[in-house]
């Protein structure tokens, strides 16, 4: 088998070399090659997935259509493979959990929504790409990620492209002058903006943090300079959304350690990570520039701020005229010029964007049930992350649990002044913590778990 693949791929170049079309051939021997992997090691080629889309850039193929290349096509050929794989003797049944519900909530309302949608052609589109996504991070890791073990073995690689882009960026935001400019620019032009590359990094630093807390040696110093270079990425990111988000998350994450734990000197580590940021941005003169952009979280007259203000005016233009559907999934962009209010003009005004908000995302585009719906999924996600801290007997579970707990914390916080859920470099991580922490909440145990888990946590 190996020998004909090794032949199939020397034939493909070929005919791609005399037909003029060497980049094609290139494309199609390496999605063959993928393909197979996935078939065969479904887990490597989820961490290859895991790290490609932090590189996908939006591309238009024929017929108008957007592709977030290569990620998407890396998970519908993922998808295919696994797909080959399943029995077809017995039927799918996917385990139990308390996310089901809210999620099939929250899916019939955006359908619904989409069905008496202004533009039910956009959000079809849409509604296959997260479907796409919920397969491939949901669906994957509720079957496959019971055993904390296996989720450990992916934590090194998901921490370390986090640093390995913290440093992109920041490297790049040095070189070119800290600027507005370049900070906003800083992971061009795989990260189109900062919003969305801090969203990502933010949702990676609990987990880094967490593992530096719990290691030893090497592998404590490893994680200790990726939580140094992602919060670097960070802050020179000039993203006051995921500042915030880490300003409110990260407490309460450590408060919750601690409360396990019982150990001071590694609090004094993350604050050691702190002191060493703070001095490398005064050294580089970044410290002025970030104090200055903070202070304008509350400005009135920021113009950001004031377009924000313009987005959700329109949203709740838009709730007001449809409060059981809305507009539309995914078609906020498309309708804002029919609600949009005119007290406040900026120069942003007349882009074509989002609403700025999670909140007034779901409230515009599928109406009061969809949002209920998305708040009931958030909440029960808390609800399972907390029972598994709290009573898994098991501390790589408790671990995990806390440091996804975190991650989407982060984003849930950065979810109220803007919107990534659509976003490859958003909707994987979010969708496969999801699908870890459903996975590991099977078979939870109550009472007699619970005390055996504060013997076992206090004793270790």
């Amino acid at each position: 088998m190996i020998f004909g693949l090794i032949l199939a791929e020397i034939l493909l170049f070929l005919a791609g070399a005399l037909l003029g079309h060497v980049f094609l051939a290139a494309t199609v021997a390496a999605a063959l090659v993928f393909l197979l992997l996935a078939y065969r090691y479904p887990n490597v080629a989820w961490i290859l997935v895991w790290l490609a889309f932090p590189f996908s850039i939006e591309m238009v193929i024929p017929g108008g259509h957007a592709l977030h290349v290569p990620t998407e096509p890396m998970i519908a050929l993922a998808l295919v493979a696994w797909m080959a794989r399943l029995p077809l003797a017995r039927p799918i049944r996917l385990p139990w959990t308390s996310l089901h519900a809210p999620l099939a909530v929250l899916g019939a309302t955006t359908l619904l929504s989409v069905a008496f949608s202004m533009y039910p052609e956009l959000g079809v589109k849409g509604m296959i790409a997260a479907a796409g996504y919920i397969l491939f991070a949901y669906v994957y890791c509720l079957i496959n990620c019971r055993d904390p073990a296996t989720i450990g073995r992916s934590v090194p690689w998901i921490v370390g492209s986090a640093a390995a882009w913290g440093l992109y960026g920041g490297a790049r935001v040095f070189l070119q002058g800290y600027t507005l400019r370049s900070a906003y620019g800083a992971a061009r032009p795989f990260f189109t903006e900062h919003g969305a590359y801090a969203a990502y990094l933010a949702m990676i630093l609990p987990v880094a943090l967490l593992y530096a807390m719990e290691s030893r040696g090497r592998t404590r110093t490893l994680y200790t300079g990726a939580s140094l270079a992602i919060a670097l990425g960070i802050g020179l990111s000039l993203t006051r959304a995921a500042w915030v988000s880490l300003f409110l998350v990260l407490p309460a994450t450590l408060a919750l350690w601690y409360w396990w734990r019982r150990r001071v000197k590694p609090l004094a580590q993350v604050a050691a990570i702190g002191a060493v940021i703070f001095v490398i941005l005064l050294a580089f003169g970044a410290g002025a520039r970030i104090s200055r952009h903070a202070e304008t979280i509350a400005a009135t007259g920021d113009v950001s701020n004031l377009e924000r203000f313009n987005r959700w005016m329109a949203a709740i233009e838009m709730v007001r005229d449809r409060p059981l559907l809305g507009v539309g999934y995914a078609s906020y962009p498309y309708v804002y010029m029919q609600y949009r209010r005119k007290l406040i003009i900026t120069d942003m005004a007349y882009v074509h964007s989002g609403a700025h908000s999670e909140i007034f995302r779901l409230l515009a585009e599928s109406g009061i049930p969809g949002f209920l719906a998305a708040s009931w999924l958030l909440c029960a996600t808390a609800i399972l992350g907390l029972r598994i801290f709290l009573r898994s007997s098991d501390s790589r579970a408790r671990l995990i649990s806390l440091a996804i707990l975190a991650g989407l914390g982060t984003y849930v916080i950065h979810g109220f002044f803007r919107t990534y859920i659509d976003l490859e470099k958003v909707a994987v991580p979010f969708w496969a913590s999801l699908g870890v922490l459903a996975a590991l909440g099977q078979g939870l145990g109550s009472t007699s778990a619970h005390a055996g888990t504060r013997t076992t946590t206090r004793g270790a």
